[in-house]
């Protein structure tokens, strides 16, 4: 990575090729991808850098491969996208390609999702350890 690069520029052009990568993507989950930068410091002159010509889909797409990782990085980016005045079903399609993308069962996701929205509703001030708790305790 270089050292005039957001800390995030990396993560963030995978986040980047897995909403766009299916050109499925809408305008509203383009606008928030734009603004999911923002928050993680990227520039607009890095998001334009990646945007122009598929950059992004240089950039590989690396699952966390022990389980608490993909807690730590869904609590992350659910973190993230519960503080955003988004409809629900927009954050939870959103939330479903991260979820996918991060290694997490297909056939579970809709549940992660669902678990995870609710424990952030529920508490603002949410931890780490107690989102690890909520959403091992659906997976049982």
């Amino acid at each position: 990575m270089s050292d005039s690069r957001s800390a995030y520029f990396e993560a963030f052009a995978s986040i980047m090729k897995i909403t766009l990568r299916d050109n499925d993507a809408t305008d509203e989950e383009k606008s928030f991808l734009q603004h999911f930068g923002r928050k993680l410091g990227v520039t607009s002159a890095e998001y334009f850098e990646l945007i122009d010509d598929d950059m992004y889909m240089k950039y590989e797409i690396t699952a966390p491969y022990m389980y608490n990782q993909r807690l730590e990085s869904l609590f992350k980016i659910t973190q993230i996208v519960d503080g955003d005045n988004l409809p629900k079903a927009t954050k939870e399609k959103w939330l479903n390609r991260m979820a996918i993308a991060i290694g997490f069962d297909p056939s579970n996701v809709k549940y992660v999702i669902g678990k995870s929205l609710d424990m952030f509703n529920a508490n603002k001030n949410l931890t780490l350890d107690d989102f690890k708790d909520g959403i091992k305790n659906i997976m049982m």
